[in-house]
Parts: structure tokens; sequence; C-alpha cells
């Protein structure tokens, strides 16, 4: 009797139940996941997906560390005055500025000196620079040079990289939520053409706070399209796959920081450089003609006709032969969009497990963006040539999420971010110990500091994926979007740490390696996520605890057979 109720609600797709049956249903029957069945784990049309998604990480990385070759440090001087003229600029350098100065913005009063230039210092007054020469011997233009960011402006430079990440954060809540009420594909082309546009716009604009408004636009549409792309990356694939291709869609972010590096190297000039990021960056405007909106939101939301449609191509593209009448059939309720109600992030803080969970990984996130992006800014003193070193960084930390494929495949989601948390704090300890500038090109520093942002960059995609499946599907934007907000606080207190170096050089590291060793103690409450079903709803994600993930695993329960003719 059952089965014909179920077989004539499926030959009936038109039929909208209420809120109360719809509720009964989803408490007494399995939930197919019909986007598995018509177009299986991975294939083609995933391919595409992923690949598609991942090069966004490219433009990702441009622009929340290109402040690295925007405005780096850079030796400066007092401009020679007319009266000092018979002096050379090495003469006029040694004898303005004090010694106990660590940078020229005081200077002995000129016109002193071009009287009495023998005078004891002592008996000099110092004045303010009002000019400033820069070394133009790395950099032909930077920020610092272009808006005279040193002295009392030197704290523009931090505010830089504030707005960025605070433009990050926001546009990953303000789009995720858009995505999650509007579908993945718009907001992601919404913010993939304001990216481009406001780069533009950056390398032309004159004054810093016109630039500092739109850097944070820019930075609004980068948040977005962090979030987005890696959800509608998630959504598209199942099975094991559902494990590998979110660790693999952060490997080019460290492809970007060579790129990057190469481009800095070859034009030397931070607005031909960020001329160069939007051309490149504007390139994605294509994704308009070639993403597919996510069926899985479809399907969650009720569009069926959409989500139809979405899979009948998909399942072409990846050479399974489902007819659409096929397709409509395993889906057993047509739900109304406005019967299904996205929680807010407020929702899961309600629920106690939801909340314990959202706690935790809060501040695991937190941790790991003031590790990155502390160490990201640190790289520029490391070695010789912060050109080669942040090429070879990049390169280094390729591998990253190709190790955490296989690391991840025998010891899932939980103890992967965990192993690579562990070996960052060694790497930032090893950096601790060994001496500096005691061997060519600090080779043994450099070495570490390659292991550890690759460690790093195995450990972020991972702790994404972690994130992803311990939240619904009915506001799994929400939920990443919210807790990936305090990696973006963490990235915005990173230049306040790095400047902690003018108090000890090496107390930067010695935060980093205890915050570092701090984030394994807060993993060890929640439930590994390995061989168990996404959660659609937010009750079905508040039952999901370490006990009901054990069993699981040990039951080997698969995904449900889905109802069908």
């Amino acid at each position: 009797m059952e089965t014909d109720k179920m077989e004539t609600q499926a030959d009936d797709s038109e039929e909208i139940l209420d809120e109360e049956a719809i509720s009964a249903r989803h408490d007494t029957q399995p939930h197919p996941d019909v986007t598995a069945i018509v177009v299986g784990d991975f294939g083609w049309w995933q391919l595409k997906i992923s690949t598609l998604m991942s090069l966004l990480k490219l433009s990702n990385c441009w622009y929340q560390l290109n402040i690295i070759f925007m405005a780096p440090q850079q030796e400066f001087w007092c401009q020679k005055p007319p009266s000092m003229a018979r002096y050379t600029e090495t003469e006029w350098r040694s004898m303005c500025a004090p010694r106990i100065e660590e940078f020229p913005c005081l200077i002995f009063d000129p016109d002193i000196l071009s009287i009495a230039p023998d005078m004891d210092r002592s008996m000099i007054p110092l004045v303010p620079c009002h000019k400033f020469v820069y070394d133009k011997s790395i950099f032909e233009r930077t920020m610092t040079s272009d808006w005279n960011l040193v002295c009392e402006k030197h704290w523009l430079i931090h505010i830089t990289q504030c707005t960025m990440m605070c433009g990050v954060l926001l546009g990953g809540v303000f789009f995720g939520m858009l995505a999650d009420k509007y579908g993945r594909k718009n907001p992601l082309l919404i913010c993939i053409i304001l990216q481009a546009l406001a780069s533009f716009i950056a390398s032309a604009l004159p004054w810093y706070w016109l630039f500092l408004i739109n850097w944070f636009v820019l930075a609004l549409a980068s948040g977005g399209i962090t979030i987005i792309s890696f959800v509608l990356c998630m959504e598209a694939v199942s099975g094991k796959w559902r494990m590998i291709v979110p660790v693999l869609y952060q490997l080019p972010f460290g492809l970007g920081n060579t790129v990057m590096a190469v481009l800095a190297y070859w034009l030397r000039d931070w607005r031909k450089l960020e001329f160069s990021l939007a051309c490149l960056s504007s390139l994605y405007a294509f994704y308009w003609f070639c993403t597919p909106e996510s069926p899985r939101w479809l399907l969650a939301n009720g569009q069926i006709d959409k989500a139809m449609e979405v899979l009948y191509v998909a399942a072409r593209e990846n050479g399974r032969k489902w007819t659409k009448e096929q397709i409509r059939g395993l889906i057993p309720i047509r739900i109304a969009p406005e019967k299904r109600k996205i929680p807010a992030f407020v929702d899961f803080l309600r629920h106690k497990n939801m909340r314990l969970k959202t706690i935790l990984l809060s501040l695991n996130w937190l941790f790991t963006g003031i590790a990155f992006y502390t160490f990201c800014q640190y790289l520029g003193g490391i070695g010789g040539n912060m050109f080669v070193t942040v090429a070879i960084t990049g390169i280094i930390s390729t591998p990253g999420p190709i190790l955490c494929v296989f690391v991840i495949t025998r010891t899932g989601r939980r103890n992967t971010v965990w192993t690579f948390q562990v070996l960052t704090a060694v790497c930032f300890v090893a950096l601790l110990v060994i001496p500096r500038e005691e061997y060519p090109n600090d080779w043994p520093r450099l070495l570490f500091a390659g292991i550890g942002f690759a460690a790093m960059a195995a450990s972020v995609p991972t702790l994404y994926l972690y994130s992803g499946e311990l939240y619904p599907t009915l506001g799994r934007n929400r939920g990443v979007g919210w807790v990936t907000i305090f990696a973006r606080l963490g990235s915005m207190i990173a230049p306040f740490i790095v400047s902690l170096d003018s108090i000890n050089q090496n107390l930067p590291l010695m935060l980093l390696a205890v915050t570092s060793f701090g984030q394994i103690v807060l993993l060890l409450p929640l439930p590994e996520t390995k061989d168990t079903p996404l959660p659609d709803t937010i009750e079905e994600a508040e039952r999901f605890t370490k006990e009901t993930a054990a069993s699981c695993r040990k039951k080997d329960v698969k995904p449900p057979v889905p109802w069908s003719k």
C-alpha cells in the first residue's frame, strides 16, 4: 500500500503538499540523492565544474596576497634640499639622519646644517622631512612611493590589508546569503564581473582614500567568489569524490602565488601589476556560458523543472542515458519553495550540537586565518630575494592538496586537519631554532618555510571540506560563510602580529606556533564525516554526532535507494 502511494506521488509531479504532509514524509522516508543517481559520482560534467571553480582560486590568491608586492618594504630617505647641493647624495643621507631613528622621518634642520655642517648634532633640532626619495632598484613604483605611506602614514598599509580581509569576510556572508536564496550561478557571475571592474579601477585611481573604498568593493566580490565557488564544486560531486574534489579545488591557490611573483618581477610597478591581474580576472566572464546552476540547490528549493533540465544535460555530458520523465520520476515530492525555510546562522546556535560545532569551527578558522596571512606577509623577509621566495613557496605548496588527498582517504577529515596543523607548528618551531643568515640564501629556513606553507595549503582545503560536510544543504553557504568569517578576522589581525617583530624578532613565529598547536585541541569533540551522507536539513545535521558517525561507518550505511516506479 505504501509503495502504491509513493508511486502515485512520483507520477503526480505537479502536486504540492502542505507543510504538515511534507514534514511527515521527510521524517519517515529516506531522501534519495537524485543528483548522484542521475549524473553519477564523477564524470566530465563534474570535471568541468571542478576545474572552472578551482581556477577561481588564482584570482583569490592575487588579490588577497598582492599587498606583498604592492607595498613591500622599501628603503627611503629625505630629499636633498637645494641648500645642500654641494654634497653628494651619500654625504647628505649620512649628515641628515639621526642614528637613533630607524627611519628618516625626522632629520636635522637642513638650514642649520648648510651653515654649520660640523656643528654638534645634539645642538641641532630635528624637523619633519617634507619630501621623501625612494629606492627604485627593485620596484619602480609602489603604493608606498605613490602615496608616501611611511612614517606617520605607515599604518595605512596595514589598513589596506585589513580592508581587503574585512571585505572578503563580509562578501562571503552577503553573497553566501544571496547564493542560498537565489542560487549559486548568478551571484557568482556578479562577483566575477565586480572583481574585474574594481581591479581595473584600482590600477588607475590617484587618491588613496578613494582607492581604499574601491579596494573594499573588490574584496566583497572576492569573498563571494571564495564561498560560492567552493559550495558549487562540493555540490557537484558525490561518493568518494565529495572528499577528493573540494580538496584539489584549493590547488591553484599556491600557483597563484607563483604567477603573481613572476608578474611582479617582470613589471616592477604596482599599478601595472594590478592592471595585468585585472586583465586575467576579466577572462572569467566566459563562465556565464559554461557554469550551470547547482541541481542540489534547485532540488532543495523545490525548483523541479529547472533541476530536471540541468540534470538532463549533465547526464548526457557524462554519457548516462536518462529521459526527462525518468528523472522526474526519481523526485517523490515537489516542495514549494516557500515551504522550505533556509536556516539563518542564528538557527545553528539554537541547537546544542550545531552550536558546539559552530563555536569550535569558528575558533579553528580564526587561528588558521591568523597563521596563514601572518606567515604570507612574513615570507618576504626570508631568503635573499622576495620574488624567488614567494614563487618557490607557491610551487612547494602546490603538492599540499594532492598529498592531502592521500592522507584524507586513510585517516579521514578531522585527523588530516590535525596532522597538517602539527606539521605547520613544527615548521614554525624550526624557523625559530635555525639561525638567520648563516647559510647561503638562508636555504634551511626557506625550506622549512616552504614545507610549512605546503602544510597550511593542505590543512585549509580539508578544513573547508570538513566544515561543509558538517552543515546541511539548506544553509551550507551560510554555515561555511559564517565560520570562515573568523579566518578573515584572523587575517585582519595578521598585519599587527607581523608588526610585533619590532618588540621581539621571533615573537610573531612564537604566537603562530602556539596557536597551531592549540588548534588540535579544538578538533577533538567534533565527529568524523568520512563515509557518511551529507545532511540536507538542520535537523539531520543536529543528529550527526561522533556516536552516529561511528555507527554509520561500522554498519557501512549506504545512501538510501530512491523511490521509483
